[in-house]
């Protein structure tokens, strides 16, 4: 992960506020990562779940190789492989068929344990996410993923029971509350 995904913490005289939702992140990835589980950490937008988030695996590297995505659309299982094949850093043309680029992808993910962050994960619909439980699933690979999203995210993991199932850990970030003036 680069500096770029700190977000404003590269602003002059900024630093990051050690709350109990960052405190409960911070257990929750650690816990997460060593059990090379999937975890979900959703809520509303601005709340600090990407921040929290990127400044927990910051913290794991760089003993772990943390790799993130991020998407902006509704993804097919096509578009997560080459996202993947990016992440990852995968050298030449991604394959053309659908079983060449998975045996790929189960290849590269099976060489040593990785954690992927997937930001913006209300994107995602139920065969994207199936995706990424399809390469989980297959027992050679060596995957932390963590699924950080809006509602939506949440509501689509929980509809799908073979997703729902295999989530390790759920964290609702919770909402900010604003501080007062006094004047």
């Amino acid at each position: 992960m680069t500096a770029a995904t700190y977000q404003y913490v590269d602003l002059p005289d900024a630093s990051v506020v050690t709350t109990r939702a960052l405190l409960t992140a911070r257990e929750n990835i650690s816990d997460t990562v060593v059990a090379r589980a999937m975890m979900c950490i959703h809520g509303g937008a601005g709340f600090g779940k990407t921040l929290a988030v990127n400044t927990c695996l910051r913290e794991l590297e760089p003993g772990e190789d943390v790799r993130k995505i991020t998407f902006r659309a509704r993804p097919t299982a096509r578009a997560v492989r080459y996202e993947l094949f990016t992440a990852l850093d995968l050298a030449g043309e991604p394959p053309r068929h659908p079983s060449e680029f998975d045996r790929l992808l189960k290849t590269a993910l099976a060489e040593r344990p990785r954690t992927f962050l997937v930001d913006e994960a209300q994107w995602l619909n139920g065969e994207a996410f199936e995706y990424f439980r399809y390469l989980w699933d297959e027992p050679s690979t060596q995957l932390a993923i963590i699924f950080v999203g809006g509602a939506g995210c949440h509501t689509v993991l929980r509809r799908e029971p073979m997703l729902s199932s295999r989530v390790f850990i759920w964290q609702q970030s919770p909402a900010s509350h604003p501080t007062r003036s006094s004047r």
